[in-house]
C-alpha cells in the first residue's frame, strides 16, 4: 500500500478545502442564527466579523472577498435589530398578566403569545416584580439583577 502523496492529490484536497471554507464567512459560521436576516445599515455592522473577514481579505485575497460576499448577502455581517451593539434603542412594551401570582409558566405562555416565538426561562432565575408603569422597568431590573447575581 502506497502512503505517499502525491501532487496532484494534495493540490486537489487543498483547492476543496479552500473552496469549501472560503464560500461561507466568518459571520455564517460564528452566528448561523443571523442567516437570513434583513441586512443593516452601517451603524449595525458587527465588526467583530468584519474585522475576521479582513483578516481573510488579508491574507487569502480571493477567500476575504468571499466571506465579506457571502456574509454580507446573508446578513450575517450585522447586528440583529435591538440586539447586541445595534444602535437602535430597545422598544419596551407593557404585557398584563391575570390577576394573581405569576408564575413561570404563566409567564413564559403569556409573553410567547405576544412575541409568537417560544419562550423559556429558567427556574432559578425566575423573579416576578410587580411594577405599576413601563417606566418602572430599568430601575427594578437593576434592583432585581443584583439580587440574582
Amino acid at each position: 500500500m502506497n502512503n505517499s502523496l502525491s501532487r496532484r492529490h494534495f493540490i486537489s484536497t487543498s483547492a476543496a478545502a479552500l473552496i469549501t471554507t472560503s464560500t461561507s464567512g466568518c459571520g455564517t459560521f460564528l452566528y448561523p442564527e443571523r442567516v437570513g436576516q434583513q441586512r443593516g445599515g452601517f451603524q449595525d455592522v458587527d465588526w467583530t466579523v468584519a474585522g475576521m473577514n479582513a483578516v481573510g481579505l488579508v491574507f487569502f485575497f480571493v477567500p476575504g472577498v468571499i466571506a465579506f460576499a457571502v456574509d454580507f448577502y446573508n446578513g450575517s455581517l450585522f447586528y440583529p435589530p435591538g440586539q447586541y451593539g445595534s444602535l437602535q434603542p430597545v422598544e419596551l412594551k407593557t404585557v398584563s398578566l391575570p390577576p394573581g401570582e405569576p408564575s413561570l409558566t404563566l409567564v413564559e405562555t403569556t409573553v410567547s403569545k405576544e412575541i409568537g416565538k417560544p419562550v423559556q426561562l429558567e427556574k432559578e432565575n425566575f423573579v416576578a416584580e410587580k411594577m405599576s408603569s413601563i417606566k418602572d422597568f430599568w430601575g427594578t431590573y437593576k434592583k432585581v439583577s443584583t439580587k440574582i447575581s
